[in-house]
């Protein structure tokens, strides 16, 4: 996503994508989205998962 994004000149966007997954698995409200780190911060890697929750 974030090469896409740089290919679309859309650089500004980025951040706010990362973001979306958290919100997205919040709306699921089944899952927690984890990540420590993003390319768009610069990381050299995104380590993004999911972890279910529990009742």
């Amino acid at each position: 996503m974030c090469t896409l994004m740089k290919e679309l000149g859309l650089t500004e966007l980025i951040p706010a994508m990362c973001q979306f997954d958290y919100t997205m698995s919040e709306a699921g409200g089944v899952t927690n989205f984890v990540r420590e780190y993003t390319l768009a911060s610069g990381g050299s890697y995104c380590d993004c998962g999911y972890k279910k929750k529990f009742k």
